[in-house]
């Protein structure tokens, strides 16, 4: 072999080392076996939950300018509904896996459109409960909605979890501005309600491995990965955007949290809390973690 000869065998083999790596990656990585799909409880709390939001009569998105009369029509129409989304919530509940078939999609975005109008009806029971002066029925209410959007996303992929995410802000929204008029056990018993579905809750690892594995049967071998480097960049900042939001939601979440334990033990001593120790262990299990940090929340009065 000449001089010449080699140096282009070098140059050739340094120009097309990366693809070969790229192409061993795409491999491994086709080679690599999805997670199997949990099978489905039967009977499943989620195929209440639709059939729950395909029974709501009326639609209730607009519940904060109506009336005291109108809520009461909206509730009345809707309680079978509701009752039966509340069934659900008393079983297990998976979102069953879809195909990326235009008939399976279609079929997915009418489910979380239900879903979305349950989550209105509640918030409606809710709204209609403070108006007649029953704020611990009106955070009952409040609570079965936030448990909710989380079970109703249990098991999805990104869209199903965005969905929750959107219906456990509307619901701890309401809730927030309820905490002032909740006496002492009310507080206590629905942060501990709250602290409970914030531990059952779905991780982000947990969403990212359902969108990953939905993904890659619905491109199945090569064309996943190729897919995947092609939108690498649009696909992270989506990503980017959701986490931002579940750790947000979070956030929000843990702070009512705080703020109904602290109202609880002002309520019980007659003073704020100094700092988040004094609320551990009669009004709260442990100091909430800051889902951005991974450190303990400071708590600051409202």
């Amino acid at each position: 072999m000449t001089i010449k000869t080699r140096n282009r065998l070098i140059v050739l083999f340094i120009l097309s080392f990366p693809f070969v790596v790229l192409f061993g990656f795409l491999i491994s990585q086709v080679a690599s076996p999805l997670t199997p799909i949990p099978p489905l409880t039967n009977p499943n709390g989620y195929d209440d939950f639709v059939k729950a939001g395909q029974m709501v009569s009326t639609n209730s998105w607009n519940y904060k300018k109506m009336s005291e009369a109108q809520l009461r029509q909206v509730v009345e129409s809707n309680s079978n509904a509701l009752q039966l989304a509340r069934t659900g919530l008393q079983q297990p509940s998976r979102v069953p896996y879809s195909s990326f078939s235009e008939e399976d999609m279609s079929n997915q975005l009418d489910e979380l459109h239900d879903l979305k109008q349950m989550a209105w009806a509640f918030a409606a029971e809710g709204k209609l409960a403070e108006m007649e002066n029953r704020p611990n029925g009106a955070a009952k209410s409040y609570l079965d909605a936030i448990h909710f959007g989380n079970e109703s996303a249990r098991g999805g992929p990104l869209i199903d979890a965005l969905v929750g995410i959107a219906i456990e802000a509307i619901e701890t929204m309401q809730l927030t501005n309820l905490v002032d008029r909740l006496d002492a056990k009310s507080c206590r018993e629905t942060a501990a309600t709250l602290e409970t579905l914030d531990l059952q809750r779905q991780t982000w690892d947990e969403v990212m491995q359902q969108e990953n594995d939905w993904s890659r049967r619905n491109f199945p071998g090569v064309k996943y990965e190729y897919v995947r480097l092609m939108e690498h960049k649009s696909l992270r900042a989506v990503q980017a955007a959701t986490e931002r939001k579940f750790k947000q939601q979070q956030m929000r979440t843990r702070q009512l949290i705080i703020d109904l334990a602290a109202r609880a033990y002002e309520l019980d001593k007659g003073k704020p809390p100094a700092s988040l120790a004094d609320l551990v262990p009669d009004y709260l299990k442990a100091i909430p973690q800051d889902p951005f940090t991974g450190t303990n929340m400071v708590y600051s009065p409202r």
